[in-house]
C-alpha cells in the first residue's frame, strides 16, 4: 500500500511537471512574434542580429524601444482609407533609421550625423505604406532608449485627379474662407494675440513665431502621453509655433488669430488670418464643421 501511494504521488508530481512545461512551450516568445498594434509600439532588447517587424496603422504614435539590439522593420500604413501620405519622423537615441525603397535603403536618422534631434525628417510613402528599418547602434551596449515618433498626413486630389502635395510650400499659402473654417475646427490650438518676433532656426530647417496670446479659441488636450512638450499652453502667456524656412513668414504688426497643430510635439502653424479677416470671415460663412468663435 505505501508503495502504490509513492507511485501515485510521483505520476502526479509528473503529470504537474509535463502541463507546466507544455505551457510555457506554447507561450509566444518575444522575438518571433510579430508586433502589432494600431499607433504605438514598446518593446524592449531584440532578436540579436534578427529584424523585428512593428506594424502600425494610426496617422501619429511613439515607438519606444529600450536596450534595443538588432532591428526593427517598422511599417506605417494608412490605415482602412489605404491612402499615400507625407510622413515625417522625430527620433532619438542610439540608433540609425532608413527609409526602405526598392531594394535600396535611404538613411534619414542617425545619432551622429550632426543634425538637430528636433528636426523632423520627412518623406513620402510608396503606395499606401512606408517601411522605416531601425537599426540598433552596435556600440551603445544596450543601455539606451530609442524613442521614434511619426507623423502621417494623407495626401489628396484636387478636381481634376492630380495628387496634392503637401509640401512646404503648400503650407504657405494664405487659407481661403472656407479653408480657414475646416482649419479651426481641426487644429489643437486657436489663439489670438500679437507675433512679437520671429525667430530663423536653420538647424530645424524652420522658423519659430513667437506668439504673444491675448485669448485662446480653442484647445484641444492632448491624450498622447508623448505629444505635450511646452507646459500647459492655457497659463502660457506666450508660445512658439513652427513654420516652414520655405514661407519667409516675417513680424506683421496688430492681432491675428493663430491656428496650430500638434505635430511630433511641436505646434506647426496651420493659418494665420488677421483678427479682423477671421471675424469677417466668421460673420458671412453659412456653415462650418464647428461652432467658430472669434
Amino acid at each position: 500500500m505505501e508503495l502504490i501511494k509513492r507511485c501515485f504521488i510521483v505520476i502526479f508530481l509528473i503529470s504537474v511537471l509535463i502541463i507546466f512545461v507544455d505551457n510555457v512551450t506554447a507561450a509566444p516568445t518575444h522575438s518571433n512574434v510579430p508586433a502589432t498594434d494600431l499607433c504605438g509600439w514598446t518593446g524592449s532588447g531584440g532578436g540579436g542580429r534578427g529584424v523585428r517587424p512593428v506594424y502600425l496603422r494610426c496617422s501619429r504614435g511613439t515607438v519606444l524601444w529600450r536596450y534595443p539590439r538588432g532591428a526593427l522593420r517598422v511599417v506605417l500604413s494608412g490605415g482602412s482609407d489605404n491612402k499615400s501620405f507625407r510622413g515625417c519622423i522625430k527620433v532619438s537615441g542610439p540608433a540609425r533609421v532608413y527609409l526602405e525603397g526598392k531594394g535600396t535603403l535611404r538613411l534619414i536618422y542617425a545619432q551622429s550625423d550632426g543634425k538637430h534631434e528636433s528636426l523632423h525628417r520627412c518623406f513620402h510613402s510608396k503606395g499606401q505604406i512606408a517601411a522605416l528599418y531601425v537599426e540598433a547602434d552596435e556600440q551603445n551596449n544596450g543601455h539606451n532608449t530609442v524613442k521614434l515618433r511619426y507623423d502621417l498626413d494623407f495626401e489628396s486630389f484636387d478636381n481634376n485627379g492630380k495628387l496634392i502635395r503637401q509640401d512646404e510650400e503648400n503650407e504657405c499659402r494664405p487659407c481661403t474662407k472656407e479653408e480657414l473654417a475646416e482649419t479651426y475646427c481641426q487644429s489643437d490650438l486657436v489663439a489670438r494675440g500679437t507675433v512679437s518676433a520671429v525667430e530663423r532656426r536653420p538647424d530645424i530647417n524652420s522658423a519659430e513665431l513667437v506668439l504673444r496670446v491675448t485669448s485662446t479659441l480653442k484647445r484641444v488636450e492632448e491624450i498622447e502621453d508623448n505629444e505635450i512638450d511646452s507646459g500647459d499652453l492655457r497659463l502660457q502667456k506666450e508660445i512658439r509655433i513652427r513654420v516652414p524656412t520655405a514661407c519667409d513668414a516675417r513680424h506683421g504688426q496688430g492681432e491675428f488669430v493663430i491656428m496650430a497643430k500638434k505635430k511630433l510635439g511641436d505646434l506647426t502653424l496651420t493659418c494665420a488670418p488677421r483678427l479682423e479677416t477671421w471675424a469677417e470671415a466668421v460673420r458671412e460663412l453659412q456653415s462650418a464643421p464647428c461652432l467658430l468663435r472669434s
